[in-house]
């Protein structure tokens, strides 16, 4: 989880790449200028404050000097916060220049591993498109069905969503002693139990669990997928009650009226999109499916 909040972290980074240099820059020149202002009026008023030392009471220049210092501290509250912006434009400008950090450079590598599998993508659907694909020898330790066809096999980012059910241990006890000591161990098992609970509700709400890169076989009726304890389990295209595919992303998500719903990414997960749209919709799902239109870009595209 700790690595997953890293990239995220990451991804929100490099988001500035995007951006304007104006638009990198703007946020730590405000703060920056903002921190200068404040610190002036809060000289200027410290300044005011000395020059009536002998016409106003001390309540009067108390309330000027620390006027002078809320000043000063809004002005270093400015001033302390733009340095991470400082940086956030630093690191895009030396990732312009091709400098990445070991994070950055995961990021980089998983987005042109992406694009790789996008172009294969595309160039499945289109084979399967035009008939021109040739089947393929499934692995040995896979048996193939009468009249399937295994189109290819690739890796997978494989995952299910589903939620699941957490128990946890509630503290309780009888205690004796002081007041004061009584109410502090009520308080501690309050607070014990409350944080259990947070943690156990964590954990059981739906959501992507059993994240693993699998071998993902795709046939013309399914994709089998061989999971990290070499257990193979078999999604069919036709038994899914819904599909909802993002080529621009490589994912895939399917649903089942009976069991709970796969998620695949990259290379195999664009694989299998392409093959299950063609295997329910025929080409006329390859021609229309709104899931792979960022597929069909990349097949109109002019070659460089």
């Amino acid at each position: 989880m700790a690595s997953l909040r890293g990239k995220l972290s990451t991804l929100k980074e490099m988001e500035y790449d995007n951006y304007s240099a104006w638009k990198r820059h703007r946020p730590w020149i405000f703060r920056v200028a903002s921190a200068l202002l404040f610190f002036c009026a809060s000289w200027l008023l410290l300044l005011y404050a000395f020059s009536l030392t002998n016409t106003i009471d001390n309540t009067a220049l108390a309330g000027m000097a620390f006027g002078s210092i809320i000043l000063f501290g809004v002005g270093l509250f400015y001033l302390m916060t733009s340095f991470g912006k400082m940086r956030l434009a630093w690191r895009a400008f030396r990732r312009s220049k091709g400098h990445y950090t070991k994070s950055e450079m995961v990021i980089v590598n998983e987005r042109a591993e992406l694009a790789r599998a996008q172009i294969a993508a595309a160039q499945l659907a289109g084979d399967l498109y035009d008939g021109t694909w040739r089947p393929q020898d499934p692995p040995w330790d896979v048996v193939t069905e009468s009249n399937e066809l295994v189109i290819c096999a690739a890796n997978a980012n494989y995952a299910r969503f589903y939620g699941s059910d957490v128990t946890y241990m509630q503290s309780s006890g009888f205690l004796m002693g002081h007041p004061t000591f009584v109410a502090v161990g009520v308080l501690a098992m309050a607070w014990g139990n409350r944080t259990r609970r947070t943690q156990a509700e964590a954990l059981a709400k739906e959501q992507s669990r059993e994240q693993q890169e699998v071998l993902a076989v795709i046939t013309n009726h399914r994709v089998i997928c061989r999971r990290q304890d070499g257990v193979w389990l078999s999604f069919y295209f036709h038994g899914a009650s819904s599909m909802d595919i993002d080529s621009s992303t490589g994912t895939m998500i399917m649903q089942f009226p009976d069991t709970q719903p796969l998620i695949l990414g990259g290379t195999g997960g664009l694989y299998a999109a392409v093959a299950a749209v063609w295997a329910v919709r025929g080409a006329r799902g390859l021609e229309g499916h709104p899931g792979l239109a960022y597929l069909r870009s990349l097949e109109e595209a002019p070659s460089a």
